[in-house]
């Protein structure tokens, strides 16, 4: 039984670390560095950001609780404690960007992409790692 803590094991662990962090260093940038983004009519962009890096964070973090063996349930229980810790990462950030007072503001909408983007993660990964392998169909 290969260590849970071998450093294959530990790599995918980084991925949503890694990324998490980076997505802090976005979001808590003051407002007067951000550049300029573009209006957009259908959606807006701020929304969709938000969608698209959490839906980022979930992938990585779905992947990296299926591949640990360390906690079998979180393993098994992945989709729903991604998006969980998901949800909550966004409500963490909404208040860092509350108390901080650098220009940018807590957003209730932007909580909800926040949720939103994991979704549109979590519910593909789930999905195909219900189905039969590929070599089944054959």
């Amino acid at each position: 039984m290969p260590n849970p803590l071998s450093p294959a094991r530990r790599a995918y662990a980084a991925l949503p670390l890694l990324w998490a962090v980076f997505m802090l260093l976005l979001t808590l940038t003051p407002s007067r560095d951000m550049p300029d983004t573009p209006a957009w009519t259908l959606l807006s962009f701020d929304t969709a950001a938000h969608a698209g890096v959490f839906s980022v964070l979930a992938a990585l973090s779905w992947f990296s609780l299926r591949r640990q063996r360390r906690w079998p349930v979180l393993a098994q229980q992945a989709a729903v404690v991604v998006l969980a810790g998901c949800v909550a990462f966004g409500a963490l950030i909404e208040v860092l960007q509350y108390v901080m007072a650098q220009g940018r503001h807590a957003e209730l909408s932007d909580l909800l992409s926040d949720g939103i983007g994991a979704l549109l993660a979590l519910v593909p990964a789930v999905f195909l790692a219900r189905r039969p392998p590929v070599a089944a169909w054959v």
